[in-house]
């Protein structure tokens, strides 16, 4: 079996689940766990954007992680009244898609160095340590997919992620499937988070 790392070292700042705290979505009227949402802070010039990581000093509004919910933010300006400011970033909803896909990368880059993050189709049939996750890229072969589910049992995001998105984590052009190994110090579910703000700023409700 091999020797993962400890993933303590290499991850940090894994809010865990018991800590998140309750938040309200400004358009839907909605309450859920903070990792559900996204905040969106002003900047001294008057100009709203996210706060990815809940991590920013000031007044905040939050939004459910949905896109027909940034929609509707953006059409009414719910943001603006909330947040008393002038303008929302440009192209808001390309903008937060990009910044939770870049939060994705950079935990599973983290798992990676880690050892508890592999890829490929190959090593991920052939792991000795327990698979807990899947990811598989929207143009990865289903049954492919089907195959590494029944030998795995794990559970699986497909749909919402780029071959070449994936392939980046791990210096490559392309990967149709990423793993998670079995670990307890959060990360997993904390990676999970994220994947599932991503898919429901990508995924159209109709298509979930």
């Amino acid at each position: 079996m091999t020797k993962k790392k400890p993933v303590k070292q290499l991850i940090v700042r894994i809010v865990l689940i018991k800590s998140i705290p309750i938040r309200t979505c400004i358009v839907t009227g909605q309450t859920g766990p903070s990792d559900q949402l996204i905040r969106f802070v002003a900047s001294p010039d008057g100009i709203i954007f996210p706060d990815i990581g809940h991590k920013l000093d000031g007044r905040g509004a939050w939004l459910l992680a949905n896109r027909q919910v940034l929609e509707q933010a953006v059409k009414a300006k719910r943001l603006e009244k909330a947040l008393k400011a002038d303008a929302v970033v440009s192209d808001l909803i390309p903008y937060v898609d990009q910044q939770l896909l870049k939060r994705v990368q950079h935990m599973l880059g983290m798992g990676r160095k880690a050892g508890v993050v592999i890829g490929g189709a190959g090593k991920i049939s052939a792991s000795k340590d327990a698979v807990t996750m899947l990811l598989a890229a929207s143009d990865a072969s289903e049954r492919e997919a089907r195959g590494l589910i029944a030998a795995t049992g794990a559970d699986i995001h497909k749909g919402y992620l780029a071959g070449e998105e994936l392939g980046q984590v791990f210096g490559r052009a392309s990967l149709a499937f990423v793993a998670c190994l079995e670990e307890s110090d959060g990360f997993q579910a904390s990676l999970d988070s994220e994947l599932c703000r991503l898919k429901g700023i990508r995924v159209k409700e109709a298509e979930a």
